[in-house]
């Protein structure tokens, strides 16, 4: 594509150029003001009137400018392409993907382009998953008393070996947990609007999926979510492997789950892989309000979404309707993870899914 040029609208007639409002190199959208004029009648903002990155100023602050000359020229921005997770790790950290080069098919970013970039050092993928990484971050001690959680089911709602033998807890681990009410209305309904797009691909638009792709999409905001325990350290994962938990029980691995798409990880829970050795989350649905999912040895934090039910909800000072409430639920390692940490992790997923606390 060739530059484009920007001009002095002719409707505005001959102008003086009083400042630039952006710079070379700054990237434009066709509404993005660059530029205050001052004509006979009034003092105007230009925008730029096409999309790019603005490449020359041709005009000086403080020249006459004639009605419909050019003002500067505009190039076409490049086309990248990223995985989700490569942009939204880059987001994150400030970083401008059109700098970063692509290792995936056709030149694509990838996750480790990104965590390349941050430190100028090769992909993290080559340092094995479990073993004692790099970036070890001291250890705090937990900011409550906490009695250990064993396997066995406890009164306050934790679910444990005896309904759930796949996440069976071998060590003593001070398990905390911090629960929401929310209005699933909007979730139900987003799942809805998706049903005929899924189907046509032979798969379910379920909460689950929605969950997981929300809850992949601000892990890199909340590091410890996605984390374990070590004598040295806290590991810090880069990888968002997922043990999903379906309401009929059965236990699905998402590996990458934040490299894939709504409709990726859809396909994935359609699939019979149960091993969950290397999964470093849980995300569960379950089929009572009061359930919560435990993390599994070797993870940090177990998020649980119960099932919907009615129950009356204040929608302003006098109006109460009946509304689909569910219950969102975060177990975490209480050595690793603190109750703010995990309110500040639900509020943000909350942001993410569309819905609101109650």
């Amino acid at each position: 594509m060739q530059p484009q040029t920007i001009i002095l609208p002719p409707a505005l007639g001959d102008a003086t150029l009083l400042a630039w409002l952006v710079k070379a190199g700054d990237t434009v959208t066709p509404t993005t003001p660059i530029a205050r004029v001052l004509t006979a009648d009034a003092e105007w903002v230009v925008p730029a009137q096409c999309a790019g990155v603005l490449a020359e100023q041709l005009v000086m602050a403080g020249a006459q400018v004639t009605a419909g000359a050019p003002l500067a020229r505009c190039a076409p921005l490049r086309r990248i392409r990223a995985t989700p997770l490569a942009q939204r790790i880059a987001a994150s950290l400030g970083l401008d993907l059109a700098t970063i080069a692509g290792s995936g098919p056709g030149g694509r970013i990838e996750r480790n382009d990104v965590l390349a970039a941050t430190a100028g050092e090769p992909p993290l993928n080559a340092i094995p998953e479990r073993a004692a990484p790099a970036e070890a971050v001291p250890l705090e001690p937990a900011h409550q008393s906490l009695e250990p959680v064993t396997s066995q089911p406890k009164s306050n709602g934790v679910v444990a070996t005896a309904t759930r033998p796949l996440l069976a807890i071998t060590e003593l681990v001070p398990l905390a947990s911090a629960t929401i009410a929310i209005n699933a209305q909007p979730l139900l309904q987003r799942c809805a609007a998706q049903t005929a797009e899924f189907a046509d691909r032979g798969l379910q638009a379920t909460p689950l999926g929605a969950l997981i792709a929300a809850a992949a999409a601000i892990f890199p905001l909340h590091p410890l979510i996605n984390t374990a325990w070590s004598d040295a350290g806290i590991v810090v994962r880069h990888r968002y492997h997922i043990a999903a938990g379906l309401p009929n029980g059965n236990w699905v691995f998402i590996a990458d789950a934040g490299d894939l798409t709504e409709r990726g990880i859809a396909r994935a829970l359609a699939q019979t892989d149960n091993d969950l050795s290397a999964a470093t989350c849980v995300i569960a649905t379950t089929n009572d309000w009061w359930q919560i999912a435990p993390p599994l040895p070797g993870t940090a934090a177990a998020l649980t979404l119960s099932a919907v039910h009615p129950q009356p909800v204040a929608i302003d000072e006098t109006t109460i309707i009946t509304g689909s409430v569910a219950h969102l639920s975060l177990c975490y390692d209480a050595r690793i993870i603190d109750h703010p940490t995990a309110m500040a992790f639900l509020a943000d997923l909350c942001s993410q899914l569309g819905v609101k606390m109650i």
